[in-house]
C-alpha cells in the first residue's frame, strides 16, 4: 500500500513538472506582469494586440490571438490550436486582469473565429 501511495505522489509530481514545462510564454509573462505593467511595456513583449474595445466604465480591453498549425500524425487529425488572451486595463493603462482559453481546430487550418462564444467587440 506504502508503495502505491510512492508511485502515486511521484505520478501527481510528474504531471505537474511536465503541465509547467508546456506553459505558454505568453501566460508566463502576463502572470508576472499583472498589477504592474502598463499598456506599453506589454504592447513592446507581446506586439501588437489583435483588437482593442473600450468598457463603458473607461477600461481598456486588449485581444491577442495566437494561432499553431498542429500537422496531425497517424492518431491525430491535423489542425490549428489556437488561445485567446483577453486583457483588461485600467483607467491609468495598468494591466489589472487577463484571461487564456484554448480552442483546436481539428481539420482547420483558417478557423475565422479563435475560441468558440469568447470575445466579441463592435469594434
Amino acid at each position: 500500500m506504502k508503495a502505491i501511495v510512492q508511485v502515486s505522489l511521484w505520478g501527481v509530481l510528474a504531471v505537474m513538472m511536465g503541465c509547467a514545462l508546456v506553459t505558454p510564454n505568453e501566460t508566463l509573462y502576463l502572470r508576472s506582469a499583472l498589477d504592474r505593467a502598463t499598456q506599453e511595456e506589454v504592447k513592446q513583449r507581446l506586439g501588437p494586440p489583435w483588437r482593442t474595445t473600450v468598457t463603458p466604465a473607461g477600461e481598456s480591453v486588449w485581444v491577442y490571438e495566437v494561432r499553431e498549425q498542429d500537422p496531425g500524425c497517424c492518431w491525430t487529425s491535423r489542425g490549428l490550436w489556437c488561445d485567446e488572451y483577453v486583457l483588461t486595463f485600467d483607467n491609468r493603462a495598468v494591466l489589472r486582469r487577463w484571461t487564456h482559453e484554448s480552442q483546436f481546430h481539428g481539420g482547420e487550418i483558417m478557423p475565422t473565429y479563435c475560441v468558440t462564444g469568447r470575445f466579441r467587440s463592435e469594434s
